[in-house]
């Protein structure tokens, strides 16, 4: 048994800091790309005409990506949602069906 709990404690663990990676990675993503140059702080409040869940939100960041040029993958473009979703709006992500 405490081999087992030991186990799940470093699973826990390791699933934690890989996802806290992430983040990271993504907040580099969203500094590179200078995201913060057409936006400040306010654009990112709960505005429920134009973002009201964590799929329009994605939807959003993929918008800008495209737009801008910042060359994201679709896994990096996810990412920099989950960074935004996490930072200001804190929408719960549901897993999609693709």
């Amino acid at each position: 048994m405490l081999k087992f709990i030991t186990i799940s404690f470093t699973l826990v663990t390791l699933l934690s800091s890989l996802a806290q990676a992430d983040i990271e990675e993504a907040k580099e993503l969203f500094n590179e790309a200078k995201c913060m140059k057409c936006h400040t702080p306010n654009h990112f409040k709960h505005k429920e005409d134009k973002v009201s869940n964590f799929h329009k939100l994605h939807k959003s960041v993929t918008a800008c990506a495209l737009n801008t040029g910042a060359g994201w993958f679709d896994d990096e473009t996810k990412d920099v949602s989950r960074y935004l979703n996490k930072k200001y709006y804190k929408y719960e992500e549901i897993a999609e069906d693709n």
